[in-house]
Order: structure tokens, then sequence, then C-alpha cells
């Protein structure tokens, strides 16, 4: 019965924001039809079709998805017009050596050599996208949409040209729309027209159509205005690795007061290439952003922040931030980073010091952030108090 009641609540809610028809979950995913415009419907096509590539290969994954393994240089990322004509030399572009297997998220299996596996976008996804894809709710969102607990390096006149990090993974149980997220995010320009990347865990039904904790990757040129996306959802980010994509599903996640499940996370300029690389533990190369994305960096980044995001519900309720509880002296109760680094223009690889780290806390009510300058490390999170619905005010 409970289980009723609860799709039931779902797919009023959802029936609400996006005017759906149905929303049902099958196997586990949220699937929906919704009432869209001849114009509209014809512009999800186009897109459609411009994002799935004729592919080599299809690999069904076991959890649901579907993977096109697509050839190098004709996957989405090439069709962005700042990019259309990259300075590398086809000949010369090339696919990493294999990196060792992980057993911590989950790969995707034989897409033949000089392919690389994109996740296959279908109408729903770009239909939840929407909501995901407004200048407030993909970027630095305040009020009562988006609240990031965690911290912020900043040094006036300094730049920076990579990040690192360290972050433990959790599945925090959301509502249809909300998500629940930690984050490594470098950014430059003003926040109107700010010029980022991020990656990160979350667990976000609108993005994913499901409740699993998986892998994301953002980036914007103008403030989320007419630029970037989640993901492959655009053009813009050049999927490199032959295994491992931006929205990983991983396999393992941590336990309050156990086993803490971490992954590091690295973000950095290569400057000779001009390719903002995105890499995972020591050796996992996953993919690139051209530096031609990004007009407002200079070329390095003004801010790099670590730590948490969750997304409020239409009725202005707040999810859990990683295991719920704010932070405490134990690594194994709360959202952390650790080992954090940066890149200086000499390429140094350097901590950040105390007085240059400054907390960024948009829901002081629910969630807390500290920094312990000694240990190096983040520690972030918070939830709804027991029983109480909560929510943040600006």
């Amino acid at each position: 019965m409970a289980a009723v009641l609860g799709l039931s609540l779902l797919a009023l809610i959802v029936c609400l924001i996006f005017d759906y028809h149905a929303v049902l979950l099958v196997d586990g995913r949220m699937s929906m039809s919704i009432s869209l415009s001849e114009e509209e419907d014809l512009q999800l096509e186009a897109q459609l079709k411009s994002l799935n590539k004729l592919p080599t290969k299809t690999v069904h994954a076991d959890w649901g998805d579907i993977y096109d393994c697509i050839e190098f240089h004709k996957q989405p990322a090439f069709d962005h017009p700042s990019i259309k004509k990259h300075e590398i030399l086809i000949s010369n572009e090339s696919l990493p050596s294999k990196s060792k297997t992980t057993t911590l998220f989950r790969g995707i299996d034989g897409c033949p050599e000089g392919t690389v596996p994109i996740r296959r976008t279908t109408k729903e996804d770009l239909i939840r996208a929407r909501t995901l894809s407004s200048p407030l709710s993909s970027w630095d969102a305040h009020g009562d949409i988006q609240y990031r607990a965690g911290y912020t390096l900043a040094v006036p006149g300094q730049q920076f040209y990579g990040g690192s990090g360290t972050v433990n993974i959790w599945n925090p149980q959301v509502e249809a729309d909300q998500f629940s997220s930690a984050e490594i995010a470098l950014k430059g320009g003003p926040n109107e027209q700010v010029n980022g990347i991020k990656f990160g865990w979350m667990v976000n039904p609108q993005l994913y159509g499901d409740y699993l904790t998986r892998g994301f990757a953002y980036w914007t040129g103008d403030g989320s205005h007419k630029t970037g996306c989640y993901n492959t959802l655009c053009a813009g980010y050049v999927q490199v690795h032959e295994r491992y994509t931006p929205d990983i599903l991983f396999t393992q996640t941590s336990i309050i007061g156990l086993t803490q499940v971490d992954i590091k996370v690295e973000i950095s300029l290569e400057r000779d290439t001009g390719k903002w690389w995105l890499i995972l533990q020591d050796n996992i190369r996953m993919g690139y952003w051209p530096t031609k994305l990004f007009p407002l960096f200079q070329p390095g980044v003004d801010y790099i922040y670590w730590g948490g995001r969750v997304k409020s519900g239409k009725d202005g309720a707040v999810p859990p931030m990683c295991s719920g509880r704010r932070p405490q002296p134990s690594t194994k109760i709360t959202g952390y980073f650790l080992e954090l680094q940066y890149k200086d223009k000499n390429g140094n690889v350097l901590k950040p010091q105390n007085q240059d780290m400054e907390v960024t806390n948009d829901c002081i009510q629910t969630y807390s952030a500290k920094y312990y300058a000694k240990h190096n490390q983040i520690k972030f999170g918070g939830a709804p108090y027991d029983g109480v619905t909560s929510r943040c005010y600006s």
C-alpha cells in the first residue's frame, strides 16, 4: 500500500510540474510522456538525431541504459561550432592506453577499438533535462532552488589551472523533483556569465530517471544561458576513455559509521593542447573539454569549489546532503573531500592555504561545512530535522 501511495504522489508531483500524461516506474527507472506542440516535438527529434550518432555497435547495460559505440571523431562533441575545426589533426588524436579495471563503478564493455561509449539519449531524457538547464537551476543558484555547503578557494589576482580532491560517495534519499550531490567545480567570470566545469556524484531522478548514485559532468561557457549541459546531452565534452563515461554508475556507496567509499577526482588544464581533462583515481583519463568552450578562462579559473549541492523540490523541501549528518570529527559520519590540491600557472601542485579558503553555505538552517586546514580536508552535510520538513531561506 505504501508503495502505491508513493507512486501516486510521485505521479501527482511530476504532473503538476510538467503537465505529464503519465509517470511510471519501470525496472526502477522513471518513464514519462508529455504533451508537446508539433514544433517542440520536431525540435526534440532534431536534437536526438544530432546526439545519437550511427553506432558501430550497441551495448545494453544491465542497469537499463543503452550505450552506442561511436567512432571517436564522429561523437557529438565535435558538432560544437567552437571545436569543429579542432586544432589537433585527426591523425594525431589518439585514445589512451587501457587503464586498470576498477570495481568502484561500472564500465561499458565491448566497444570496438577506435570507438567510445556514448549513452543513448531518449526524448524523456531531454524533457527531464529541461528542468535542469536554466541559468538558475544549473550553476550557482540561490534562493529556493539549489543550495551548496562546502568551501571555495579564491586568491585575488591569482588563477588556477586545475583542482583535485578525494570525495566519499553516498546514496541519499531524494524525492522525484529533488537532487543531492557532491562536486568539485572550477569557474571563472561573473556569476551571470560564469564559465565553469564540474564533476561529482549525484542522485538525480530528473536527470537520470532513477534513484541510483551516478557520476555527472557539467559545463557552461555563459552562465548556462545558451551553452552547456550535463554529460553528453549537448556537443562540447569529448569522450576519450573506452569504458568509463561521466554518467558512470557507482556500485558501492558509503555507510554511516562503517566503510567509506571514495574516489579521487581531478580537473586540470593541459596547456600545450588546451584540454581541460577529467581524470578519476590516478590514471583514468575519461575525457576533456576544449578550452575554446570557455571564453572567460584567462586561461585559468578564478575559483575552485569543493562540497555538496542539493536541489529543493517545488514545495521548497530540501533533501539530505551526503549521509544527512552535519560535519563531525569522524570521517565515517558525513560527506568529505580529502587531499585538496590545486595547480598553479607553472604546473606546481599545491595545497590550499587556510586564509584562501572561504566557507560557502546557502542554507545554514540545514547544512554545514567545516574546513580542517591541518588535515587538508572538508566535511559537509546535513538533512531535514527528524519528522520535520525543512526549507531554506535566503
